[in-house]
């Protein structure tokens, strides 16, 4: 029989209970005691002990006057016992409860730069205030991307649009989105209301992750049979916004972002004039991180920066 076949053999015959007596008769050496601590009868222990110098080879323990004298085999067998025995307990304790004021934990966050605008400020703000000694990283990842990150635990929270959920994820609505047009305040088609004959008339710059030069905007015009021409692709909405800030292109973009920074970028905004589906920006993690304290407490903190 090969040495692996033995080893789990000698496994299966162990179990931890067995394993807290060795550590007990090492410490305590005397079957009385050990039997008294733990609440088993002698016997129980003496066949314990019998078990387990069948596994190790090894009668353990020497009968003296005074008790149980170890062996040196029991003696090196200790130490690893205890770090077996610490790890399971490790396992099997209840998580701490997080402590923002004196946690020094860094979280992994990923978005878009929608997410990035509208969340960071907010949140950064949040944990400067009540766990300063944490820090936060985002990444630019989106859809399969994120998902796929969390799946390796490169990630800790995946924030944005989502689509076929897989079951080893948990998402949470943060905030809900619809869509605005936005061109330069003295742009020539900047009046009080844009039509959607003034919207086709124009060149337009997309946001697409892939590169592409569809979107959600073009599938609403397709069910109307109807095209827009997009001259440009960029990856991120305020790149999209800049562009349009300093050109005669139009570009349809988030409405909370076009409040937030049109004025700035000396922007006029309008309603779409033509009705695109709304769309949900939620917080995804993986179902092993379903009893992480710290992880509760960022995710409450990530939807409140969202409503802010």
């Amino acid at each position: 029989m090969a040495n692996m076949d033995v080893d789990q053999i000698k496994l299966r015959r162990l179990d931890f209970s067995m394993l807290v007596i060795f550590r007990d008769l090492v410490r305590l050496q005397k079957t009385t005691t050990v039997a008294a601590q733990l609440g088993l009868s002698q016997s129980a222990i003496s066949h314990a002990l019998a078990r387990l110098r069948e596994v190790f080879g090894d009668p353990l323990f020497l009968r003296r006057p005074s008790g149980l004298e170890p062996t040196l085999r029991a003696l090196e067998l200790l130490p690893k016992v205890e770090t077996i025995l610490r790890l399971v307990q490790d396992a099997l304790d209840v998580p701490a409860q997080f402590d923002p004021a004196s946690s020094t934990r860094s979280f992994r966050l990923s978005g878009n730069d929608l997410v990035g605008a509208l969340i960071t400020p907010s949140l950064v703000g949040l944990l400067r205030r009540e766990a300063p000694g944490c820090r936060v990283a985002f990444q630019f990842a989106v859809g399969v991307a994120s998902l796929n990150a969390l799946r390796t635990n490169d990630l800790d929270m995946a924030i944005g649009r989502i689509w076929n959920l897989a079951e080893d994820f948990q998402a949470t609505p943060v905030f809900e989105e619809s869509f605005v047009v936005v061109v330069r305040k003295n742009h020539p088609a900047a009046r009080t209301k844009m039509t959607l004959e003034d919207y086709l008339a124009l060149d337009h710059i997309l946001v697409s992750f892939r590169g592409g030069f569809t979107g959600m905007v073009d599938q609403a015009l397709k069910r109307r049979r109807l095209k827009r021409r997009v001259v440009a692709s960029v990856p991120m909405f305020m790149t999209a916004m800049t562009t349009v800030a300093h050109t005669n292109l139009a570009a349809t973009v988030p409405s909370r972002l076009a409040a937030r920074h049109a004025r700035q970028l000396g922007l006029a905004v309008f309603e779409a004039p033509l009705k695109v589906d709304s769309f949900a920006i939620s917080l995804v993690r993986h179902a092993r991180s379903a009893s992480d304290p710290g992880l509760d407490w960022l995710a409450a903190k990530i939807i409140q920066a969202g409503q802010s």
